[in-house]
């Protein structure tokens, strides 16, 4: 297995290519095995689909910073490329709070790692810009007294559907960026002309969500347009649970099992994936 200082170099080295390379995001040991199988250059973990895995939603504070990071260590171990660590953010409003999450990712051996400016109340959903620096600027300091080229990404939640919400993450970014952070992520981001204005405006690599429904750029054009990173977030794991569920309504409610002869074609894939998982020696 690769060190984890080369896991951090080859991951830095991915974001200075600049190319829209594609990071998906496994839910469990077994999905990492399999992309590790199918030799993407990086993987990320997904908030989302870890809650899942562990009977919970995401984003309301049922997972801690421990299990988050012990399942990192999970994916990490269970393949040789680097990974990103989603942690949310970064469970805990204090900027202190933050330092210990980036702290214990690099521990665990991730080669770089997400914050957001979501504060996980529905009443009160962003931090204030203030806070949200200066929480990045902590993390910033933090990762560069113990390892400089672990990738710290900054990310703004907030909606992009009008023109001044598109300006107020824009200007949240480019905070982001003078706080130091090495790459920027508005997930809400999706529309190609919002996706060039925000490039237009922001001098930092730049993280676009593919994993999800109604997004039909791809990854050449993305990287066309200047986009460093292209995440999958919780699509895989919906994909997944998906499938699932549909198997298990068809034999409920209409008692056929007709899925199971779909099972080993599903999207017509030539590789098995228990061609991936370890086996006895």
């Amino acid at each position: 297995m690769p060190t984890a200082a080369s896991r951090r170099a080859a991951f830095k080295a991915l974001h200075e290519k600049g190319r829209a390379f594609l990071m998906p995001n496994p839910f469990d040991i077994g999905s990492a095995r399999i992309l590790d199988g199918l030799r993407f250059d990086a993987m990320a973990t997904s908030s989302a689909g870890y809650a899942w895995t562990q009977g919970v939603r995401d984003a309301e504070g049922l997972i801690s910073r421990d299990a988050a990071l012990a399942h990192a260590a999970d994916i990490i171990g269970a393949c040789g490329v680097p990974v990103n660590g989603d942690l949310e953010n970064g469970f805990g409003d204090a900027p202190e709070a933050v330092v210990e999450t980036v702290k214990g990712a690099m521990e665990v051996g991730l080669a770089g790692c997400s914050i957001e400016d979501y504060t996980t109340d529905p009443q009160n959903p962003y931090y204030s810009l203030e806070l949200a620096v200066e929480r990045i600027k902590a993390a910033v300091d933090a990762k560069n007294a113990i390892a400089p080229d672990f990738v710290l990404t900054a990310r703004s939640e907030g909606p992009v559907k009008t023109d001044y919400e598109l300006e107020e993450t824009i200007k949240r970014l480019n905070a982001f960026v003078e706080a130091g952070a090495d790459c920027v992520y508005a997930p809400q981001l999706k529309d190609k002309d919002q996706i060039v204005h925000v490039l237009s405006k922001v001098d930092a690599p730049l993280n676009i969500l593919a994993g999800r429904k109604n997004f039909h750029l791809t990854r050449k054009e993305l990287g066309d347009l200047g986009v460093t990173r292209v995440s999958i977030g919780a699509g895989l794991a919906r994909i997944a649970y998906g499938a699932f569920i549909a198997a298990a309504e068809d034999m409920k409610d209409g008692g056929s099992f007709g899925s199971f002869d779909r099972a080993d074609g599903v999207a017509d894939s030539t590789v098995d994936f228990e061609s991936f998982m370890k086996a006895r020696p």
